[in-house]
């Protein structure tokens, strides 16, 4: 049995693993129920900080080459109100425990179009963040790497793009998680708050062989 377990892919293991919480949640997301969740969050600013978020479940979905899974979802911080809720994903590796209450919610035909237009656009692993125009320019290696590197790859905007230079449609941390590997073999070129970022992470790392 133990064999068998260890033989399966990531995302089945968890789902065995974490059996009781997939069950709590999709039975929230058949009977509408408001779950509340609390969360580590892995911003800089906020690191090691906890926050609360009250969530609207929609399904448990698989990113597009099905090695995580995701709680996608409408939500809210706590202290805001229901108008204030957003889009958003929370990988379930990183969920532990949750509170599932009495309180239900309806989410009308607009806001199910919505949430699955996002999806099939950007995937339920990349929901939080709002997408914007990203331009990276790519070496020849950079550009076998990126035909190559599947999992998690924004795709670029054709009509935008040119031999060396692509340009994505995505949120910024997506571009940041999937290009930062990259190392001298993308350059981040807009938008500034980007680039900034792989400048200061890419400074930081050299630090310590100074």
């Amino acid at each position: 049995m133990i064999e068998e377990y260890c033989s399966l892919p990531f995302i089945e293991r968890e789902r065995i693993y974490k059996q009781e919480l997939y069950n709590k949640i999709e039975n929230a997301c058949l009977r509408k129920q408001v779950l509340k969740i609390k969360v580590t969050l892995g911003d800089k600013q906020l690191s090691d900080q906890e926050q609360l978020f009250y969530v609207y479940p929609y399904r448990i979905l698989s990113d597009p080459l099905h090695t995580r899974s995701y709680l996608v979802c409408y939500s809210r911080k706590a202290g805001q109100n229901d108008s204030d809720k957003i889009i958003a994903s929370f990988s379930m590796a990183r969920l532990n425990h949750l509170t599932v209450l009495e309180q239900t919610f309806y989410l009308n035909k607009k806001e199910i179009s919505h949430i699955e237009k996002q999806i099939t656009k950007y995937s339920a692993a990349y929901l939080i963040g709002k997408p914007e125009q990203i331009t990276v320019k790519l070496t020849d290696e950079g550009k076998r790497i990126y035909r190559s590197k599947l999992s998690s790859r924004p795709e670029k905007i054709e009509a935008l793009s040119t031999d060396d230079v692509y340009v994505f449609d995505c949120s910024l941390r997506q571009a940041f998680n999937y290009f930062f590997s990259f190392g001298a073999d993308a350059e981040i070129l807009s938008p500034d708050e980007l680039r900034n970022e792989f400048i200061e992470n890419y400074s930081s790392a050299l630090t310590i062989y100074r």
